[in-house]
């Protein structure tokens, strides 16, 4: 089993900041890890141009004080680009607005490593590609690099044109508050695969048993309230998810109580895991690893699709009874 090497600050820190020396930072896209990012490298002395089209985004930024200026001006002006927009827009931004304004020895920050891996992105010869990606949301960024907790950080060099990729890397991990928590070294095609797998694997079957159970309780007659509270209204399965993190998967079953192990781990151990074994395996490799996940997602018609499933689990008997529930606990 390959073991990633992790890295962590300490005595003997990785990440100088001074491969940031002389060199212009571009953030760009000021949403939840552009601010988070733009702000933890302004309090780490290297405070970066913002581009950003203008919206409500724009305007954020204006008011954290760092005037942004157009993607293409903030691309162009910048010798190490943070690219920080959503996927779905990312290929053709970076064709139309972000390349023709880099130059050979420029080094170009992707923070998922979707497009990088899938080929999507059309990056000029000489430019390093390099990915900085924090395994947490926006406002945590933020508030742990403010209160020094830290949070882990995929790092990877997927073009090394300069030799010195690497440096510059951890330059930016290190800016950002990436290695506190410790910096993982990874590659594109690890984070994009592992960040779909949760998405496609690991969520929908959690969606779909919980889904599952609703409609088993309430035909036995259960009422939704109870119902509800019990799956995840009350908020419970969020602590036990962040006791996971911090005491372990089965470390944390000591807060519960020794009725509750029981039936977990008895269950556990008779459960059949056949069929989830091999419907992950097939998720991983036939769609994931495939490419046919990433093509289907590049189809023009694939947002419309996404809208139809929006639309179909928004009135689904589920969501009709939570919102009733809501409705009803409000009173």
């Amino acid at each position: 089993m390959a073991h990633a090497e992790i890295r962590r600050e300490g005595p003997e820190s990785i990440g100088d900041l001074e491969a940031l020396a002389g060199r212009t930072v571009g953030v760009l896209g000021f949403g939840n890890q552009g601010a988070a990012q733009a702000a933890n490298l302004r309090d780490s002395g290297v405070t970066p141009v913002v581009g950003n089209r203008v919206d409500e985004y724009a305007t954020a930024a204006d008011e954290a004080g760092f005037a942004p200026r157009s993607i293409a001006e903030a691309a162009a002006g910048s010798d190490v680009v943070l690219l920080l927009v959503p996927d779905e827009v990312q290929p053709e931004l970076v064709r139309d607005e972000v390349a023709p304004g880099l130059r050979a020895g420029d080094t170009l920050v992707v923070a998922s490593g979707y497009n990088w891996h899938f080929g999507l992105l059309e990056v000029p010869d000489g430019v390093d590609v390099v990915m900085v990606a924090p395994r947490m949301i926006g406002a945590a960024v933020r508030d742990r690099y403010v209160s020094r907790a830290g949070f882990p950080c995929l790092v990877s060099v997927e073009r090394d044109a300069s030799g010195s990729a690497w440096d510059t890397a951890l330059a930016v991990t290190r800016g950002i508050g990436g290695t506190l928590g410790g910096a993982v070294m990874s590659s594109a095609r690890e984070e994009a695969a592992l960040d779909l797998f949760s998405e496609q694997a690991v969520w929908p079957m959690v969606l779909g048993m919980l889904r599952t159970a609703h409609a088993v309780l309430t035909e036995a007659g259960f009422s939704e309230e109870a119902v509800l509270s019990e799956l995840y209204l009350s908020g419970e399965p969020a602590e036990v998810f962040d006791h996971i993190a911090r005491d372990g998967l089965f470390g944390q079953l000591g807060l519960h109580s020794r009725t509750s192990q029981y039936g977990q781990l008895r269950a556990l151990a008779a459960a059949d895991v056949t069929a989830t074994y091999e419907r992950f395996s097939s998720v991983l490799h036939d769609d994931i690893l495939s490419g046919a996940f990433a093509r289907e997602w590049s189809r023009p018609e694939a947002g419309e699709r996404l809208d139809e499933l929006r639309r179909e689990a928004d009135t689904s008997t589920l969501a009709h009874a939570e919102a009733e529930v809501r409705q009803r606990l409000r009173h």
